[in-house]
């Protein structure tokens, strides 16, 4: 075969790797259903509160949580989480710095841990404040779930090698904990539905 026969067929091999690289996998596209169904899930809880004349930061709280899992799905779809990550691992190849990521990535590791933890305890003493009672115990549980799955999203863009080898080893943590979450937050919407509604007198505990 002459040799300029090759010449096209090597230009247009680093595009299909490409598009391939970009094609959503089964298990992202799996995770995009399940998080249609997270938000279905508290998009219903919301429309609950709302008709159950519930505080209004019920309503706020499940129309926030449903949108960040309808942003994660947006992520799933498009691989913003992979280009984040890349991005930042080409900034640092450019500085030269890539040699060291671990001294970069470990404080940011930290600040995902401790930032998202200090938002967690923040909102749950807010919630503990609030009125008490089982339908609050729901939120409560659908805000540690949200609040742990954006720190696992967090923990895979730092991609701290310690961690890496965790969440990606043989026991697959990082599938657990994301199924976990998202099915904990699930069923936290179902169950306030449940409570709300068998509420003799709508509005309160």
């Amino acid at each position: 075969m002459p040799e300029g026969a090759k010449i096209p067929n090597a230009r247009k091999r680093p595009e299909r790797d490409l598009m391939a690289q970009a094609a959503p996998s089964i298990l992202s596209l799996s995770a995009a259903g399940v998080y249609l169904v997270v938000v279905a899930g508290c998009l219903g809880a919301a429309l609950t509160a709302a008709r159950s004349r519930q505080p209004a930061g019920h309503l706020r709280m499940w129309s926030f949580i449903a949108l960040v899992f309808a942003f994660l799905i947006v992520m799933r779809f498009t691989g913003i989480e992979e280009v984040v990550r890349d991005t930042f691992r080409d900034m640092l190849r450019v500085e030269g710095a890539y040699a060291a990521r671990r001294s970069f990535q470990r404080p940011l590791a930290v600040a995902v841990i401790f930032g998202v933890s200090g938002l967690f305890a923040w909102g749950l003493w807010r919630q503990w404040r609030a009125a008490r009672g089982r339908r609050n115990l729901a939120l409560l549980a659908a805000q540690a779930s949200t609040v742990a799955m954006v720190m696992l999203v967090g923990l895979r863009i730092v991609s701290l090698h310690q961690l890496d080898s965790v969440l990606y080893g043989p026991l697959k943590l990082n599938w657990i904990a994301d199924l976990g979450a998202s099915l904990m937050t699930l069923a936290a919407s179902m169950i306030y539905v449940r409570l709300v509604r068998r509420q003799p007198n709508p509005g309160r505990r």
